[in-house]
């Protein structure tokens, strides 16, 4: 009785002696299946960064964002010879950049902006396509004109409105200040509304001008 005992015990643990070597086989089977899966998904991880690091490197390296960095030097010369580089470059772009520019900076870097702009030449050679009627050119013009406007730098433009010949042009100028609704051109419409020396029409549209911005402006 006790051989037949001890035999059906060794025969036991050698049946769980065999399932337990299976267990451990299946059990890393599955962690080299998960750590391979695990490194597989890291590879993969890294070269998607990889790839939108150079990305980021091929745009910040293109030719026209390296100009558009020179709108920030400390030099006027240097920034206004990278406006009109960048308008020259792509003037649809240089339009969107500057247009952006102007919605996120700094009264100061909007105001260097916008004389930048002006001073580069780029305003007057604008004026004189809208002069020409140059309709290929109309829309760029006017979408200029409207961002030194925008940058608050109308000195410029209320020459344009006080000394230029076309009363069509002036006329055309005032509505585009208005239309860019910033506080700092509510003054100079002012001052142009009171100039005696203006035409009647200049003056009851920079009237007209200043209201449509005040109201723009007062709260609801």
């Amino acid at each position: 009785m006790q051989r037949e005992t001890t035999a059906r015990c060794l025969m036991r643990s050698m049946k769980q002696a065999k399932k337990v070597p299976a267990r451990r086989t299946e059990d890393e089977r599955w962690s080299r299946d998960i750590a391979t899966l695990r490194q597989a998904a890291q590879e993969l991880a890294q070269r998607r960064n990889d790839r939108q690091v150079m990305a980021r490197l091929r745009i910040a390296n293109s030719p026209f964002e390296q100009i558009a960095e020179l709108l920030d030097d400390s030099s006027a010369e240097v920034r206004q010879k990278a406006v009109r580089d960048l308008y020259e470059m792509d003037p649809d772009q240089a339009a969107t950049l500057v247009n952006d520019a102007l919605r996120d900076g700094s009264p100061e870097e909007r105001r260097r902006i916008g004389s930048a702009l002006a001073d580069s030449g780029l305003l007057y050679e604008a004026i004189d396509d809208l002069m020409a009627e140059n309709h290929e050119n109309c829309y760029s013009a006017f979408s200029l004109l409207f961002l030194v406007a925008k940058a608050g730098v109308v000195e410029p433009l209320s020459t344009v409105i006080e000394k230029h010949p076309s009363l069509d042009l002036s006329l055309a100028v005032i509505r585009l200040l208005a239309s860019s609704g910033e506080p700092e051109v509510a003054s100079t419409l002012q001052r142009l509304a009171s100039n005696g020396s203006l035409a009647p029409e200049l003056q009851l549209a920079a009237a007209e001008a200043v209201t449509q911005i005040t109201s723009q402006l007062s709260p609801a």
